[in-house]
Formats: C-alpha cells, structure tokens, sequence
C-alpha cells in the first residue's frame, strides 16, 4: 500500500504538491490564487482566496493520494444508491 502524503492547507503547499503530482494544474492553480489575491488587495476580503484553497487543497490531495481500487469501488457503489455493508459513526 503506498504512503499516504500529507498536503497542507496552504498556497505554497498546494503549489508544491501540483508541480509534483500534477504540473499540467499549476498554471490554473496559479491564475486563481493571483486573480484572488488581487480581489482581495481591492477590498481585503479573503473569501476568495480561502475559496481557491479550498477547491485546489481537495484536488492536490487527491492527485498525491489517489483512491485505491477498493475506495473506487465504494464510490460507485454509493452512487448506484446502494449502501449496503456500508456503516457510518455517529
């Protein structure tokens, strides 16, 4: 089973984690935080850029922890509507 790799929830963390894992994403990536920092030099509101970190952090942990078969297979699952065998904790 390989390693899990931890992302932080920060740009230069989300920044590293693409140029390794997914360079083809950086530029997007990049565009984003850049136009939402100069959103936020506007008016200092940092919803936009917590939003870009948000979206990006999810799709970095996933390019550097990509789901295991048996992990893909729950999700479909799942998405046929079928739960069973399937327990949650409260």
């Amino acid at each position: 089973m390989p390693e899990y790799v931890r992302v932080e929830r920060s740009g230069p963390a989300i920044r590293a984690a693409l140029a390794e894992a997914s360079p083809d994403e950086l530029p997007e990536f990049e565009a984003e935080f850049r136009i939402a920092l100069a959103e936020a030099d506007d008016d200092f509101d940092l919803s936009r850029v917590t939003a870009v970190l948000d979206r990006w952090w999810g799709r970095a942990h996933l390019r550097l922890n990509p789901p295991t078969p048996e992990e893909r297979a729950v999700v479909e699952q799942v998405a046929r509507g079928d739960f069973r065998g399937l327990s949650s904790t409260p």
